[in-house]
C-alpha cells in the first residue's frame, strides 16, 4: 500500500546487495516496472486510486529477459555474460504489484514477495498530507479519510490473498516492527531477503 514505508524498505534492500532498478522515480520505484503496470491498470480503466486486478487481456508487459536487461541497463555481450555469472540479487517496488501480481508471476513464476502493511490510520493521514504536496499527485478524493481508509483495505486485503498460494515465497512485515527495529521481525525479513539488514535499517530509520 502507498504511504506504508515501501520506499524505505525499497532502499535497504538495495543497500544490502537487492538491485532495485538503474532508473528510479523519487519513491525509489523502477520505471519501466511503474510504466508497465500503469499500462496495465489503465487498459483495465483502473488506477492506484481505483484498483482491480486486472483480467489477462489487459496485461502489457515484455519478456523476462528483455525485462531483466532493462533493469541493469544491460547493452551489449560482455554485459550479459557478466550478469549472467554473477547472478546478482533484484527486484522492484511498486504498491500496484498488488493487483498486477498475476502478471508477474506469469512472467518470474518463482519470484517472492514482500507485503509490508502499515496501520490505516497511519496511512490514511499520510495519504492525506502527502495530497498537498507540490509535485505529488493530487486527487481531491485523498483530502477524505474516509476514502482513504477504504483504499487501504481494498490495497491490505488483496495482498493478503496471494498468502495462501505463495507460500513460503510470501512474506508480510509491519511497517510499525521496522521503525520500532523489532529484532525478530527483522531477522524474520533477513531469512526471506537472504541479507543483513539490521544495521541498515537502523540507520535509515534514524536517518531517513
Amino acid at each position: 500500500m502507498h504511504r506504508s514505508g515501501t520506499s524505505l524498505v525499497a532502499k535497504v534492500l538495495e543497500k544490502a546487495g537487492i538491485f532495485m532498478g538503474v532508473l528510479k522515480d523519487h519513491n525509489y520505484e523502477a520505471m519501466h516496472f511503474l510504466s508497465l503496470n500503469q499500462q496495465t491498470l489503465w487498459a483495465a480503466n483502473a488506477s492506484w486510486l481505483e484498483p482491480k486486478v486486472p483480467q489477462e487481456l489487459f496485461w502489457k508487459t515484455i519478456p523476462a529477459k528483455a525485462l531483466y536487461n532493462e533493469h541493469f541497463k544491460i547493452n551489449g555481450k560482455i554485459q550479459r555474460i557478466k550478469y549472467t555469472l554473477s547472478s546478482p540479487s533484484w527486484g522492484w517496488k511498486d504498491p500496484r504489484n498488488t493487483f498486477t501480481l498475476p502478471m508477474w508471476l506469469s512472467v518470474f513464476p518463482n519470484a517472492k514477495v514482500l507485503h509490508i502493511t502499515r496501520d490505516c490510520e497511519e496511512v490514511a493521514l499520510s495519504l492525506a498530507k502527502r495530497n498537498g504536496v507540490r509535485g505529488e499527485v493530487n486527487d481531491p478524493r485523498l483530502n477524505d479519510l474516509n476514502f482513504n481508509r477504504e483504499l487501504w483495505k481494498t490495497y491490505i486485503d488483496q495482498g493478503k490473498k496471494y498468502a495462501d498460494d505463495l507460500g513460503e515465497r510470501y512474506f508480510e512485515i509491519d511497517y510499525s516492527d521496522i521503525t520500532a527495529l523489532n529484532k525478530m521481525a527483522i531477522a524474520k525479513l533477513e531469512a526471506f531477503t537472504e541479507t543483513k539488514l539490521a544495521e541498515l535499517f537502523a540507520h535509515y530509520v534514524k536517518t531517513p
